[in-house]
């Protein structure tokens, strides 16, 4: 191989706007939580649903939520890649909140609902959705911030 024959050349990468940085996260399902306290990066995937500039996901009791009930700020990446050469990606900063009441049963429904468009046997769960309830933690992360880049 001679020179930069092989050697693939990137475009330069942009910025998204900020309608098209929430259009990315409407769009997908799945995203990379990170949290952290003290010492400790958590960072682990989660399924979600965007709603009026907040995000919504359910968790059993364990490490994650532990760590952001001590620590509210988290971080939160979306991407949708079709190539080494044509990918998005957007972050977003924003504030733990546990949901309960009315709230948790609605975001419960906006999560199966969303998650029904991607595999359709999930809809089985909307019929009993207080088994549900009674384990999960349902929670809203309130975005205070988020920026995307892309290259094509």
């Amino acid at each position: 191989m001679k020179g930069n024959e092989m050697k693939p050349q990137h475009e330069t990468i942009h910025t998204l706007s900020s309608e098209e940085v929430k259009n990315l996260f409407k769009e997908c399902k799945f995203a990379h939580l990170a949290c952290h306290h003290h010492d400790e990066i958590y960072l682990v995937p989660i399924s979600y649903v965007y709603f009026e500039n907040a995000l919504y996901s359910h968790s059993e009791p364990g490490r994650k939520i532990e760590i952001m009930r001590s620590n509210p700020h988290v971080c939160v990446q979306v991407e949708k890649i079709k190539d080494f050469f044509h990918w998005q990606s957007a972050l977003a900063w924003g504030n733990y909140e546990e949901l309960s009441g009315d709230e948790a049963t609605q975001a419960m429904r906006m999560l199966i609902m969303s998650l029904n468009e991607f595999a359709p046997k999930i809809s089985s769960l909307a019929v009993d959705m207080t088994s549900q309830l009674e384990s999960a933690i349902i929670y809203r992360i309130n975005i205070t911030s988020m920026t995307g880049r892309y290259e094509n």
